[in-house]
């Protein structure tokens, strides 16, 4: 019924013929029985069901005065009076119009959630371009970085073959998964040298203080959440902020946290200057099978040969974002919205000027 009921230009044209083919496959049904037309009278009930799908409730209430006519007039040997008739054709006008009267109320109810889960997609877009531009602003050493993660994220996930959610999941992690540490102290963000025991306690808040916030804004982001809590916790347990280990974390969470190490170590940090990528490959396969997925770490490697993966040194320009950065799917004027939101913030427009 949805599919009738969304059907559009030659779809419509080729109801009517299906319409018009059951109602005068029902006459001559009705006809051939050669008496009254009761049960097979019921049989119009399909076509007239049909045209008030299809054509709402002007198809409905055409389609059930002519199924009248043939209930009246095309059956011989019928003995309903006209008061009989009428009443019957009555009834099958009513039907058709209040069915399709039904219909357009429903799509109207449909247009209108459309409009509010339009309405909650760019409010979602706006809230999680706002993290993403805090973040860089509040680590101004590392800028770029959730940018690079969030690119190279996505292109590890297209070559998974992710489904559309699921990739808009590691884009969106990979892009927040340091949104905790708006609440860091900025002495602790940007020290040069190595964190104290108290320090680094305080700094791995920042993998639930990034979960939590984002659920905060709406339980529907809960995927990118526990991608973004996840993006530290190691292969073989030793990670935190939970100790899981293996497929127990979220697959979102562990690409993440293969892209975010090697993007750390290939760029330059307060603490530490930026390493060759030879170095960095050669050390996620030294850590494979025990911080890593194996699996993720020869997919980058892969990747990365393949000229897919950026480096800080080998991207002069945004990274190009294909897939819509918002987390429900958006329309015309909430892109350019969001295209507006995003004129200062580079990775959230790509090569295809879609936000």
């Amino acid at each position: 019924m949805d599919a009738w009921r969304r059907l559009q230009g030659p779809g419509r044209i080729w109801a009517g013929l299906v319409v018009g083919a059951l109602l005068v496959g029902s006459a001559f049904l009705m006809y051939a029985m050669e008496g009254p037309p009761t049960p097979w009278v019921h049989l119009l009930y399909v076509p007239i069901i049909l045209a008030a799908v299809v054509f709402k409730t002007t198809g409905g209430v055409v389609v059930g005065l002519l199924a009248g006519l043939v209930a009246g007039v095309w059956i011989p040997g019928s003995t309903q009076s006209a008061t009989d008739w009428v009443v019957l054709s009555s009834f099958f006008v009513f039907i058709g119009g209040f069915l399709g009267a039904t219909q357009e109320l429903l799509e109207r109810r449909f247009r209108q959630n459309e409009d509010l889960i339009k309405k909650v997609a760019t409010i979602h877009a706006r809230t999680l371009s706002t993290f993403a531009s805090t973040v860089e602003l509040r680590d101004e050493p590392t800028g770029g970085h959730s940018s690079r993660v969030a690119h190279n994220a996505r292109v590890m996930g297209l070559a998974l073959d992710l489904e559309p959610d699921d990739l808009r999941a590691v884009y969106w992690a990979g892009l927040l998964h340091d949104l905790g540490k708006i609440g860091i102290p900025e002495r602790i963000l940007q020290k040069p040298g190595r964190l104290n025991d108290e320090e680094t306690k305080n700094m791995r808040r920042h993998s639930d203080m990034g979960a939590d916030l984002l659920l905060s804004v709406s339980p529907e982001l809960r995927q990118i959440a526990e991608g973004i809590r996840a993006h530290h916790e190691r292969w073989d347990g030793s990670g935190y902020p939970r100790g899981l280990a293996g497929e127990h974390i979220s697959r979102v969470g562990r690409i993440v946290s293969v892209v975010d190490v090697f993007e750390a170590l290939t760029c330059k940090r307060p603490y530490r200057d930026p390493q060759p990528v030879q170095e960095v490959l050669a050390f996620l396969r030294d850590k494979s099978g025990w911080w890593f997925d194996p699996t993720l770490v020869q997919l980058l490697e892969d990747l990365y040969w393949k000229g897919q993966i950026y480096t800080v040194d080998a991207l002069h320009a945004p990274p190009p974002v294909e897939e819509p950065a918002a987390v429900l799917p958006v329309g015309e004027a909430e892109e350019a919205i969001l295209r507006n939101l995003a004129g200062t913030t580079d990775y959230q427009l790509g090569s295809s000027g879609r936000p």
